[in-house]
């Protein structure tokens, strides 16, 4: 045989011993093996050695930038709002996604928020629109007042009538009031609307400072906990979910490649290398409670199916025999094979 013939059948067998110990019954051992080896080396190494923080926030840039707004994830996003549309979930109760004490801590955050609040409602106050919007709402809520009594009082006999005078006089003074009350209640911009969107923060605020408010609130959830979740389907045609939902990925896309995400994804990068570069990279594995364990029975699972989709595609042969004929095909064997290694 000469020396070419030689190398490729010695390629042939490894090619074929390479595939059929990737395919066989070894595999799981392997696959065991290969965890253990790879726990090993993360004993030993940090993560900083591993990986370059650089590199990360490169492939993180390229991610925001081309994934959000891909095929992939439009069809993805409409796949998504589809499927949660479709109430795969039946049916369950609030108290089973969320229970009381976690309602309870949200509210205590969300009411803690209130001096936040306070400082954005104000700066709320500054806007003409906004201003004569809340205007308009407390009018409203005044002229309910108003046709509520009338309504209850003319249920009650001989206190109609005084009801009515009254309201009737409380009309005559607003009638009178003109311009007064339409600055204050109606369309108005000026100072008649900023004063009445101030009051409703103050408002608001005082009832957001209220001791009973987080009372109420967990009675609300009380009252409805056990009551069945309305299916989404009720309330949302498939093209309002999927426009929301097509909206919210329009969001993501604007705001994934802008300056300020951007530099959050860098400081945050920046800050897994500080508590995590320089320890050995076996230890992100401990405190995320992944266990060897746990490794070893997804990679045992995992790979028999791997390997022979592979296989049954026809490339894992291919694969293999183009990593390894570069070296059946080197002087350096053709030395050996001839009897002319030093």
């Amino acid at each position: 045989m000469t020396t070419e013939s030689v190398a490729q059948a010695l390629l042939d067998a490894q090619v074929a011993w390479a595939v059929n110990r990737m395919t066989g019954d070894e595999l799981p051992e392997l696959a065991e093996k290969a965890v253990d080896d790879v726990l090993a080396v993360a004993e030993k190494t940090t993560t900083g050695a591993l990986v370059d923080p650089a590199e990360i926030k490169s492939i993180a840039r390229m991610i925001a930038a081309k994934v959000p707004p891909s095929t992939a994830a439009s069809t993805l996003v409409e796949q998504g709002a589809e499927i949660v549309l479709s109430n795969p979930a039946g049916t369950y109760t609030l108290r089973e996604v969320v229970d009381k004490e976690n309602v309870e801590r949200i509210t205590d955050e969300v009411l803690g928020l209130t001096p936040f609040l306070e400082k954005a409602l104000d700066d709320l106050t500054h806007s003409p629109m906004m201003a004569a919007l809340a205007s308009r709402f407390v009018g409203r809520i005044v002229n309910d007042v108003v046709a509520g009594n009338r309504a209850m009082a003319e249920k009650i006999p001989g206190v109609g009538s005084l009801v009515s005078m009254g309201t009737k006089a409380a009309g005559k003074a607003l009638g009178q009031a003109g311009e007064q009350f339409g600055e204050l209640f109606g369309d108005a911009t000026a100072k008649g609307a900023e004063f009445a969107m101030g009051r409703l923060n103050k408002i608001v605020v005082a009832t957001l400072k209220d001791p009973s408010t987080k009372a109420a609130v967990l009675e609300v959830f009380d009252m409805y906990a056990d009551q069945p979740v309305p299916p989404l389907d009720k309330m949302l045609s498939v093209d309002d979910a999927k426009r929301i939902a097509g909206l919210g990925q329009d969001v993501t896309i604007a705001a994934a490649v802008s300056e300020p995400v951007l530099k959050l994804m860098d400081a945050l990068i920046d800050g897994f290398f500080t508590v995590y570069g320089e320890y050995p990279a076996k230890q992100l594995l401990d405190e995320l409670d992944i266990t060897r364990d746990d490794l070893v029975k997804y990679a045992v699972a995992g790979a028999p199916k791997l390997f022979d989709a592979v296989k049954a595609s026809g490339e894992l042969e291919r694969i293999v025999r183009e990593q390894l004929e570069p070296f059946y095909s080197s002087p350096e064997v053709a030395k050996i094979l001839d009897g002319k290694a030093p």
